[in-house]
């Protein structure tokens, strides 16, 4: 049963792998860049390595932040106005993705380092963790 499982593995990996890179499947990881490169500014980084006033801008500011909590990987807030986030500028802050949830639900993947990130960002619009 393993021998056959292994099999099947192989043979997924090796026919997604074809078709990803043949026919350009956009994957996370993937996408295209838009306008703004992904490069992410160090200058005001924290103890994160992220720069968080520049997130909490690319959010629309603090009045736009309803809630900010997080999980393992991503940012969660509730969002007043969804017109003020710039998922471009976020991305080139190194947001790995944004997640449009709801009209007012948005989640910001950042990875391990997102307790971190939290707390610089609840920190700057002075609510406590």
């Amino acid at each position: 049963m393993p021998v056959a499982a292994a099999l099947w593995f192989a043979g997924y990996y090796a026919l997604f792998r074809f078709a990803i890179i043949r026919f350009n499947i956009a994957t996370p990881g993937r996408e295209k860049e838009s306008g703004v490169e992904r490069q992410v500014s160090r200058a005001g980084a924290g103890k994160s390595g992220y720069n968080a006033p520049a997130i909490l801008e690319a959010l629309g500011g603090v009045e736009n932040i309803s809630s900010l909590d997080n999980c393992l990987t991503r940012l969660r807030l509730r969002i007043v106005d969804m017109s003020k986030v710039d998922d471009a500028a976020l991305k080139a802050n190194g947001a790995i993705g944004v997640v449009h949830l709801s009209p007012v639900t948005l989640q910001v993947v950042i990875g391990p380092q997102v307790q971190s990130v939290k707390e610089e960002l609840a920190s700057l619009m002075n609510v406590t963790v």
